[in-house]
């Protein structure tokens, strides 16, 4: 879904220089909440019905299918485990760092130095990984393409109602 130091759900929020920041690659477990949590995000927020994206957007994402090439030492945030540590739930936008940033940097530090979290997407329910910079070698993309030339692309699409309007379309 996107590796870097933006603003997201696991970053390093602290105030630090770039370089002494952690950076997460976010992944998750299918198409669908791949596109839900790195392209529609919050932009569909209180729109009912067919929702528009341009198709360049899709045309420059890139779509990677992962896999695990040395165990991973995940904290699980699924089921009840979050509530079992105590951890918030909510989300407060607009804070200078939420609570799942001062979390996230938390189990960083954590002598166990575990490879990233594990959790369930806010958008669907689907799992998710964090996955710290520090662990991103455990992992390899075995195939990379153009999100728009993902053949079940158009099925996520539908499920989500949203049609693409193509380039040409802006000139009008």
């Amino acid at each position: 879904m996107g590796c870097g130091w933006a603003r997201s759900r696991f970053s390093d929020s602290r105030d630090r220089v770039e370089r002494n920041r952690f950076k997460v690659l976010y992944l998750g477990e299918s198409l669908q909440v791949c596109f839900q949590e790195a392209v529609l995000k919050d932009q569909r927020d209180g729109v009912v019905g067919p929702f528009l994206i341009d198709e360049r957007e899709l045309a420059e994402r890139i779509y990677a299918d992962v896999e695990i090439v040395s165990p991973l030492s995940l904290v699980d945030l699924r089921g009840s485990h979050a509530t079992a540590m105590g951890m918030p739930t909510d989300v407060h936008r607009g804070m200078k760092h939420t609570l799942g940033q001062k979390w996230s940097a938390a189990f960083h530090e954590h002598e166990s130095k575990p490879d990233g979290i594990i959790y369930p997407s806010r958008l669907n329910g689907e799992t998710n990984v964090a996955i710290y910079d520090r662990a991103i070698s455990k992992l390899r993309a075995v195939r990379m393409r153009r999100l728009i030339d993902v053949d079940d692309l158009a099925s996520v699409l539908n499920d989500l109602q949203i049609a693409l309007y193509p380039v040409d379309c802006l000139a009008d």
